[in-house]
């Protein structure tokens, strides 16, 4: 009973420690790759728990590689928004300007009903209300109303880099982006972050300079 209480104790700490690498998002926000390796931890953990036979290193071994796993992966991500959309995916328009993209909703094997479940689940009950809804990365679905008085922002530019990824259809292109630009007399490699919104407006965040 004793040895059954203390590897409980270290695993326990273990997985605690694991999900803490891991960071702060709630379930529901995890990426794929995250909801992933959180099971595979989970279904890890139990095996030394349910055999005191089975030595504590066959299963702190595995969990310290996982959490070594999400670490590399997690700095890749950082580095390369590339390497990035293809484990993390990418934010999709279902509805752009009031109009429902069926193609989409083929690719992202979403029903109407799945569509109209998620709106309603805003407080969204018309889904004539709707100017845009976007599936986000983590599989949520983004809604802006047509009378909610904003416009629909674009990232363009982000820590430097264009940003091609996100909604790749309607993204831009690097012509017209090296057109914003010059437009306004700005390099990207001195910018943290540019958007511009449906109507042309831009906003500019520049790198923090200093040290």
């Amino acid at each position: 009973m004793t040895i059954t209480i203390i590897r409980s104790i270290i695993i326990y700490f273990t997985v605690v420690l694991a999900i803490r690498v891991m960071g702060r998002r709630q379930i529901g926000e995890l990426s794929t790759h995250e909801f992933v390796i959180t099971i595979l931890i989970s279904a890890v953990a139990t095996v030394p728990l349910e055999d005191n036979e089975i030595p504590l290193g066959n299963s702190l071994l595995p969990i310290l590689i996982l959490i070594s796993l999400e670490i590399i992966q997690s700095t890749l991500s950082m580095k390369s928004r590339k390497f990035r959309s293809i484990f993390e995916g990418n934010p999709i328009f279902v509805i752009k300007d009031g109009k429902l993209k069926q193609s989409e909703m083929r690719r992202l094997r979403l029903t109407l009903d799945d569509i109209i479940d998620s709106l309603r689940q805003q407080k969204i009950f018309d889904i004539s209300q709707v100017k845009h809804a976007v599936v986000e990365a983590n599989g949520k679905i983004s809604v802006q109303k047509k009378d909610d008085g904003t416009a629909f922002t674009y990232p363009v530019i982000a820590d430097g880099k264009e940003v091609k990824e996100y909604f790749k259809r309607e993204a831009f292109s690097s012509s017209e982006i090296e057109r914003i630009l010059n437009n306004y007399g700005y390099k990207k490699e001195e910018l943290m972050l540019l958007t511009i919104d449906e109507n042309g407006k831009i906003f500019v965040i520049k790198k923090d300079e200093s040290k």
